[in-house]
Parts: structure tokens; sequence; C-alpha cells
């Protein structure tokens, strides 16, 4: 047996229990999660289950609520992505310094992003409930509280709790910036480049590459939220609980579905429509990177 052949036989001997674990505990379910999406499958009728076809993919565009749901997922998407990238981003260029009180801050903020989501929600609902701090503030102003889990301002109240949590891109944006060659800050001093200058036209692309991947990633989980507008309307933490409507995503619609009224196929096409929109997004953000983002590897090959 030559030796290239026999490294390649350990290597996959070495990694074989991750591929049977893999096979049996995620591909597996995954396919017979498909195939039951085009099933009449209601949780216990196992023995009576028929195909029938493209239905309950059919009734997730002629349902109001996964509409509305899709919608308010969107609205979300669309909010808190950004605003999470551009504050990390920002955190993590203010914390960029060779001080040391900075570690301390460095921690502070990055935090946040490890504490567990029930912990997260349950300080943010006692935030935000009518005699919470939030309230308290406002009165400390002079100002009228603000039913902040209420109908008109459920929203403000889920993007300020998942804002919260932005420090996590911390580290990997201080990688990014302390990955940027001194030598270009240099030349563009010398050149007569502004502190802003030099912030827009070197640091900004050179992070490009680290920018996309939290966008990109950040897309991804903004999409799949659902614990989170539970957590803020739920006194009990369940997660059979509804949030209020404007907090009600598609997620939480689609464990609705399945756990709430046992429409197992149904849920289990709305999650394979979230599957499919996400794996749209993603490539179109991946087509459309090219227009922005910027490779240094790439520019030198040319």
């Amino acid at each position: 047996m030559k030796r290239r052949t026999k490294e390649a036989l350990e290597f996959y001997l070495f990694i074989s229990p991750w591929f049977v674990v893999f096979f049996l505990f995620g591909l597996l379910p995954l396919l017979f999660g498909l195939y039951l999406s085009f099933t009449n499958f209601a949780g216990f009728n196992m023995h009576a289950v028929k195909w029938i076809g493209f239905e309950n993919y059919v009734k997730v565009f002629t349902d109001n609520d996964a509409m509305y749901a899709l919608g308010r997922t969107f609205l979300i998407t669309v909010l808190i992505v950004p605003a999470s990238l551009v504050a990390g981003f920002m955190l993590a260029v203010l914390l960029n310094r060779n001080v040391k009180p900075v570690g301390i801050y460095r921690m502070l903020f990055y935090m946040p992003s490890i504490v567990p989501v029930v912990a997260t929600g349950t300080m943010w609902r006692s935030i935000f409930v009518q005699d919470g701090l939030a309230n308290q503030l406002l009165s400390g102003l002079g100002m009228k509280p603000i039913d902040w889990l209420g109908y008109d301002y459920a929203t403000l109240s889920l993007f300020i709790m998942l804002l919260w949590g932005s420090g996590g891109g911390l580290l990997i944006n201080l990688a990014g910036l302390k990955g940027v060659p001194k030598h270009l800050y240099e030349a563009a001093t010398i050149d007569g480049a502004s502190t802003g200058q030099r912030f827009m036209k070197i640091t900004i692309p050179l992070v490009t590459p680290v920018l996309f991947f939290q966008l990109v990633m950040h897309v991804i989980l903004s999409v799949q939220i659902f614990v989170q507008p539970i957590l803020l309307a739920s006194k009990s933490n369940s997660l059979l609980s509804l949030p209020i409507r404007p907090n009600y995503l598609f997620s939480v619609h689609a464990f609705q579905q399945i756990f709430a009224f046992n429409r197992y196929g149904y849920g289990l096409a709305l999650l394979w429509v979230m599957f499919i929109l996400i794996l749209l997004l993603t490539a179109i953000l991946f087509t459309t990177s090219r227009l922005w983002v910027f490779y240094e590897v790439e520019q030198e090959g040319r």
C-alpha cells in the first residue's frame, strides 16, 4: 500500500466517528423531515401517513399568519443586521487601542453575547415591565412611562434586546483591525490623508472580508430568531407561549404549528421554506459581495 493511500485511509478512519454521528443524527433526520413535509403527518398517525405532494407548501403561501410572520421576520432582519454590524464594528474600532484598561472594556462589551438566551430574555423582560428599570429611568427624567411590552413598542423592545448582544462580533472585528498593515497608515499619513480618509480608504476596505462573514452569519441567525420574542412576552418562560403579535416571527409560527397544534407536516414545510429562503439570501449576498468585498490576496495576484 502506498504511503499516500495509507495516510488517506488513516485520515478518514480518524474522522469516521464524525461521519457516523452526522449521518445518524444529522443527515437521516434531515431527509426524513423533508419526506414528512410532503405528507399529512400529525405526530401520532405514522401508521396512516399519506403522501399529499406540495399541499403543505402551497398552504404556507396562503396562510395569512405565515405571511405576516415572514414579513415581521424580514423587518427584524432589515433592522437588526445593519445595526448589529455597525455597533459591533464601531465598538471594535474604539477598543482597538494598546492601553491597559482597554482589556476590561473588551470583556464587558463581549460578555452579553455569552450570557444564556433564557437569562437574557428574563432580564430584559424585568427591565421592560410596567414598573421595571426602563420606566423608572423615564420617571426620573420627568417622562411618562411606556408600555414597552405592548403592541406599539414590542418590536422596539425586541430590537434593543437583540442589539445588546452586538458585542459578540468584537473579537473577529478586532482581529480584522489588527490585520491591517500599519505601513499603509504611515504612507497615507505622509501623503497628507486625514484620520477620516485613512479610516474610509484603508480600514474599511481591508476589513470587508470580516464584515462580509459577519453579515452572512447575522442574516442566517436573524431569520431564525425564535426564543427571544417568546421570552420577552412570556411570564413563565414557556416555549409554547405566544409572543405579542408584532413579534410573531416565522420560526415561532413553525414551532406553534408543530408542537402546539400537532401539524407536523405543515410545520416541517414551514421550516423547509425558511431553509430555502436562507439559501437564497446567502446566494444573493455572495453574488453581490464581489462589488464591495476586497480580498488583498486576490489583489496582489493580479
